[in-house]
């Protein structure tokens, strides 16, 4: 009977998770559409809000952090539409700041259970070196400040290790904020409709991006071989 209630709890969770993910993506295309086609009346809606407006960009952060897999840099370039540069990207690293720490606070107390719901048990065990304490804050820095790197997905992975929570949320604010700042900047520039600006500054994120990516998977591929070696030795004294 106790098997059959969580059986019945975890389906309804997955069921949640992807009605909240689809509403989200929706969300996000709208509001990308929105900025993208009229950057002012995206402004306007959250002046709508009064004070609230900065509150609400700031929720929309922290949920997009939650879901993981949906782009943060359309939040970003609304923040920069909505408030320019340096507030949008204050406003975008709280909002982030405050997911993340959702996301160790529920990871620390669900555990591994949870985030296989957002990452592969393959994929769990790639990252399984971020656990040694001596490369931790490092590799998370490095992972972080890189843009184009699965951020948010390694937020949940890090519940899993011994890192402290406000530790782990001061770096990766601090290493978030290049990969914000571009964002913020294009949405200020979008704003004044200076299009040409926009667009060499998403280029310039794209190039930085795919090498990001490009390091990311050499970062990731180092660390596989030593893991396997690990498990070869580990089997051959057996």
């Amino acid at each position: 009977m106790q098997d059959r209630v969580i059986k019945g709890l975890k389906i309804v969770s997955i069921i949640g998770g992807i009605f909240f993910a689809i509403v989200m993506g929706y969300s996000l295309f709208m509001l990308f559409t929105s900025v993208a086609n009229d950057p002012d009346k995206f402004k306007v809606w959250l002046d709508g809000f009064g004070w609230f407006g900065k509150a609400v960009l700031v929720i929309m952060m922290g949920l997009q952090v939650l879901v993981a897999f949906l782009p943060g840099e359309i939040i970003e370039l609304g923040a920069g539409v909505a408030y320019g540069t340096v507030e949008g990207m204050i406003l975008c690293l709280i909002g982030a700041a405050i997911g993340s720490y959702i996301i160790l606070i529920l990871v620390k107390r669900y555990g591994v259970k949870l985030v296989e719901h957002f990452m592969s048990k393959e994929k769990i065990n790639q990252l399984s070196f971020l656990k040694d304490e001596k490369k931790l804050n490092q590799l998370v820095f490095i992972i972080f400040f890189i843009p184009g790197t699965p951020k948010d997905f390694i937020t949940y992975f890090a519940g899993l290790t011994s890192v402290k929570i406000w530790n782990f949320i001061g770096i990766t604010t601090i290493a978030r904020i290049p990969s914000v700042v571009t964002s913020t900047i294009a949405g200020d520039y979008l704003i004044n409709q200076d299009y040409l600006m926009v667009a060499g500054i998403y280029l310039f994120t794209l190039i930085v991006s795919l090498g990001g990516l490009y390091l990311y998977n050499k970062i990731m591929s180092k660390h596989k071989g030593e893991i396997h070696h690990e498990d070869k030795c580990i089997d051959t004294s057996i």
